[in-house]
């Protein structure tokens, strides 16, 4: 399926600029923090019109009490017939293989993905519900911690509010 995904997979700062590499963009960030006391999110979304899916995946470096910054990546596959147990899952498993490709790069200068974050919802009202312990199951089963609302928010406000 990763063949078929169209050219919009370009990591972006929260401000809309491209990113040219993001790990050393990353590295740069934090390098140049005015703080030693940050933590890293990764939320996931995605929404489906006019036939399309529109994939995003948001990393969130929070500098404790000084705010934070912010990239983000939109992907649309070319065929979007998933059901919707498949987008949540596919939801959860590309914010999983940005950790597992972050996550080393953050623990070679002292830090770590801190949360998963998804957008499922456990109430049982919400068609999102029976995925949310395959989705965090998934995401404790390769080493993270996973949220889903309403504690989410890295998924259900950041990465939703980049997939509109």
């Amino acid at each position: 399926m990763e063949r078929n995904i169209k050219k919009m997979s370009q990591w972006k700062r929260f401000n809309g600029e491209d990113i040219e590499d993001l790990g050393n963009t990353i590295l740069s960030d934090i390098a140049n923090s005015d703080t030693e006391d940050l933590e890293f999110y990764i939320g996931g979304d995605s929404q489906w019109s006019a036939g399309k899916v529109k994939f995003t995946v948001a990393i969130i470096m929070i500098k404790k009490g000084k705010g934070g910054r912010g990239y983000y990546k939109n992907v649309i596959p070319l065929e979007s017939n998933l059901s919707l147990q498949q987008r949540l899952f596919m939801e959860t498993f590309k914010a999983v293989k940005v950790a597992l490709w972050l996550n080393p790069l953050l623990e070679s200068v002292g830090y770590k993905v801190n949360e998963i974050h998804t957008d499922l919802n456990p109430n049982p009202k919400h068609p999102s519900y029976e995925m949310v312990y395959t989705c965090l199951g998934y995401i404790k089963g390769m080493g993270f911690e996973g949220k889903a609302k309403p504690h989410s928010w890295a998924a259900s406000s950041v990465a939703d509010y980049k997939t509109k």
